[in-house]
């Protein structure tokens, strides 16, 4: 706890092999050593010795059959099936490397990692049913075969490691088919009823989730079964529950009608959700990942003040995992602009997670303890904030402290790629890129990033093969197809963009800026009809693009329709009021007309939206000009001093301040949409909203994967 790391390791030496009273605290002195030996020395086949070293003296292990099942035989096998599936990762990367000396060539591993785990997790399964069905034939007498089963079967955990293999290698239904096998074996264990429901939650099988953890809850309740119930609550795919019908008949509104419940202000899936969370936060009021899901829940339902003191409340009760809480504390505040306030939380966050961790508030468990790493995501999302707030050098360091502590994260690793870019420092940032990806094949965002930096560079083959890299990896992720498409487009490969746009919108049939860019290609080519089919399509899908409504009335204007172009532009200004250089353009129509006092209403309202927006400035000078208002330019000049300035390592003193205003037009064009009734189905996870296809810089991307595996 204070920092010795060598001292911490000389003291396991001494005293790990002396005797211990139970083979619990053997088992847990054991999985603190060899995290040790990982962590801080790299040395992973140390942390291997150690965990077999562990396994062997366990009371259930024999040399002829291994472990039986026992809870700490399971907990070791788990964490030595996943120290071995790092070490074949790490292992394959290094290969890759010395075949090639680059990483473009190589979609990922042939598997053998995952399949090592699997076999070393089936086996000790298979192990634990032999060992089981022995067992029971053999009950004490006065003893139910339920307390004998509690008293000697330990518990799921490697079943549920399993299951989580076979999921992640695109097999849901046998990652099902595992969890049941297992609650066969313990179905009184709690904790794996609980993940048995998380399973059939991910694959749509809502009704069956409930039931597990209802059944969880019954056997023993816990915050994290609540918090998965209440979510799945939440779920707008999930309604028409059973607790949402009970509270109905409580409040004796059973036989109202949607319309009527609205009107009297009754969300019975909100209500249902808010009880669970509290009866989580009275079972366990330090349970941060609760004040996460709750809180996130009032801010989606615009209750910000409760979101707030929800927060604050979790700061208070000086919570086991305070990052969860500072996270989503700082989400409130990023979601309604406040940049500043939400750095100082993320700070504050950090300060005390490190304090938690050199006080040893997480725990010896360090392999299967959650928070220790969540300030991962603190880090992450503070870097994130600073970059786009142009705090580029802060923003480096904030990515270094994140390194320097977890590894090689792809995310971290990405955010320090980039602002090496922005910084000039391409060759370092290329490194960065290269070691993003290679910890993380399927993070689509770095291969394309990487890829738009070398495309920028004019390294068009590098390019091409980071984009191609990047989609053998991941397929469905619309702005790698979009940015591979546009590049060929640029080249003049027509052919080969069309067929990019095609195969990117079969895979991701609800990313907008994919008919949209193919739109462009086509207008582009002078194919106007195609262009205003697929220009239609885009909008029909999302009222909200602004680029689209743009291209739209370029798409008329070429038709000779000045009339219905203007009219689509003034549309598009009401359905994105963020997309700024839909004002320039309608500006420049009105100019045309003659209209210059509306025009500069106009950019004036644009710069409104984004004070930081260069082209507004220009755009607002040349119309001043042009009517020689000389005291018009002087303040103008003023103003875009205030704002802009040239060195990037200073960074301007509204850069924080724009952003934020950004932010909160985002925000009221979301509660826009909604007013306006567009197609987009919000409620689809898989599909690809504005922060899935903006650049990956983007802080709204950084908000989006965070705090996933509660």
């Amino acid at each position: 706890s204070l920092g010795n790391v060598k001292a911490a390791r000389n003291l396991y030496a001494r005293n790990i092999h002396r005797p211990f009273h139970e083979e619990r605290e053997r088992t847990e002195v054991y999985l603190a050593a060899a995290w040790l030996e990982e962590r801080e020395f790299g040395n992973m086949q140390g942390a291997v010795t150690l965990l077999g070293a562990a396994l062997r003296k366990c009371n259930d292990y024999s040399d002829d059959e291994g472990a039986k099942g026992s809870r700490s035989s399971n907990r070791i096998l788990v964490a030595l099936a996943r120290l071995e599936e790092r070490i074949a990762q790490k292992t394959n990367n290094v290969a890759n490397r010395k075949q090639s000396g680059s990483i473009l060539k190589h979609g990922g591993g042939d598997g053998s990692r995952d399949s090592l785990m699997r076999k070393r997790l089936m086996d000790a399964c298979s192990r634990i049913e032999t060992n089981r069905n022995k067992q029971q034939q053999h009950v004490p007498a006065g003893m139910r075969t339920s307390d004998y089963e509690n008293d000697v079967a330990g518990d799921g955990r490697m079943y549920n490691a399993w299951a989580n293999l076979e999921f992640k290698a695109g097999r849901p239904t046998e990652a099902c088919r595992i969890l049941k096998r297992a609650i066969s074996q313990f179905p009184n264990d709690s904790y794996i009823l609980h993940a048995a429901g998380k399973m059939d939650e991910r694959i749509g099988n809502y009704e069956g989730a409930r039931i597990l953890y209802g059944k969880s809850l019954r056997i023993s309740p816990s915050a994290p079964a609540l918090v998965a119930y209440a979510l799945l609550e939440l779920n707008p795919n999930a309604n028409g529950t059973s607790l949402a019908n009970e509270l109905a008949h409580k409040l004796d509104i059973t036989n109202c009608t949607n319309a009527k419940k609205e009107k009297m202000g009754v969300d019975l899936n909100f209500e249902t959700a808010k009880r669970l969370f509290n009866k989580a936060l009275l079972i366990d009021p330090k349970h941060g990942p609760t004040y996460n899901a709750y809180g996130a829940a009032l801010l989606n339902r615009n209750q910000i003040s409760k979101a707030r003191k929800l927060y604050e409340r979790g700061i208070n009760a000086n919570c086991s995992d305070p990052a969860s809480v500072y996270h989503g504390y700082a989400k409130v505040e990023i979601a309604f602009g406040n940049i500043d306030k939400a750095i100082r939380i993320l700070r504050k966050g950090l300060e005390v997670v490190d304090q938690a961790e050199r006080g040893g508030k997480f725990g010896n468990s360090c392999h299967e303890t959650k928070g220790r790493d969540r300030s991962k995501f603190l880090f992450h999302s503070l870097g994130m904030l600073e970059l786009n707030s142009n705090h580029v050098v802060a923003a480096h360091k904030v990515f270094e402290r994140g390194i320097a502590r977890h590894g090689n994260s792809s995310q971290l690793l990405l955010g320090l790629a980039l602002c090496d870019v922005r910084l000039g420092n391409e060759d370092s940032a290329r490194r960065f890129f290269k070691r993003s990806v290679q910890a993380d094949r399927r993070h689509a965002h770095a291969w394309q990033a990487w890829g738009m930096m070398e495309m920028k560079g004019g390294n068009y083959e590098i390019a091409k093969e980071l984009f191609e890299g990047g989609l053998r990896n991941e397929k469905r992720h619309g702005a790698l197809w979009l940015t591979f498409a546009n590049m060929q487009s640029r080249l003049g490969k027509y052919v080969s963009a069309r067929q990019l746009f095609q195969d990117g919108i079969e895979k991701c049939t609800d990313h907008v800026p994919l008919y949209q860019g193919w739109s462009i290609m086509e207008l582009k080519l002078g194919n106007y009809t195609h262009a205003k089919m697929l220009m239609g399509e885009a909008l029909t899908l999302d009222k909200t693009q602004g680029s689209g409504w743009l291209v739209a009335a370029t798409i008329e204007k070429k038709l000779g329709n000045d009339g219905l172009a203007g009219l689509i532009l003034k549309r598009g200004v009401e359905c994105a009021p963020d997309y700024v250089e839909l004002y320039i353009a309608l500006s420049e129509w009105e100019i045309a007309r003659g209209r210059f006092d509306e025009a500069r209403d106009i950019l004036e309202r644009g710069l409104e939206m984004d004070p930081r927006h260069a082209p507004l400035y220009h755009s607002l000078a040349e119309l001043e000009a042009r009517v020689f208002n000389l005291d018009g330019l002087a303040k103008l000049n003023k103003r875009a001093a205030e704002v802009f300035n040239s060195n990037a390592l200073v960074p301007p003193k509204m850069s924080t301040r724009a952003l934020g205003k950004k932010i909160q037009m985002g925000r009221a064009k979301a509660l826009k949409a909604d007013q306006l009734e567009t197609n987009l189905d919000r409620s689809n996870p898989n599909q690809n909203t504005k922060s899935s296809y903006m650049d990956p810089d983007s802080i709204i991307e950084s908000m989006r994967s965070v705090m996933d595996d509660e």
